[in-house]
């Protein structure tokens, strides 16, 4: 039981992270296929977040989540461990779709600059 107590203690004491607009370079359409097919696009706005045609659900940015000093997308609601982190040095997104760390991840090309 002490263990746990100071488990919590010890998580408490964590900052939480930082919160950000999301980084202009993310905003866009992206797709990990062909442009043109709505079951491959991933479209990013300031706000909210669209994954493969489906509906606009709320994302929020931290800014200081990465261990590689990115900041990445995380959508809103509880239970959702996945994330978008842009790379800069490819100029690409990549979702880590079980989390950090874990196999499933997919590559995402920007198809335009705007938001659709």
């Amino acid at each position: 039981m002490l263990a746990l107590v100071a488990l919590g203690v010890t998580l408490a004491a964590l900052p939480a992270p930082r919160t950000a607009p999301v980084p202009r370079a993310m905003l866009g359409t992206w797709s990990d296929g062909a442009c043109g097919k709505p079951g491959t696009r991933l479209v990013i706005g300031p706000k909210v977040a669209r994954l493969a045609g489906g509906r606009p659900m709320p994302i929020v940015y931290y800014s200081d989540d990465d261990g590689a000093g990115h900041g990445a997308i995380h959508w809103r609601g509880e239970g959702n461990v996945d994330n978008f982190v842009y790379l800069p040095a490819s100029r690409r997104i990549v979702h880590n779709t079980q989390g950090y760390h874990m196999p499933g991840q997919i590559l995402y090309q920007r198809c335009s600059a705007k938001t659709s």
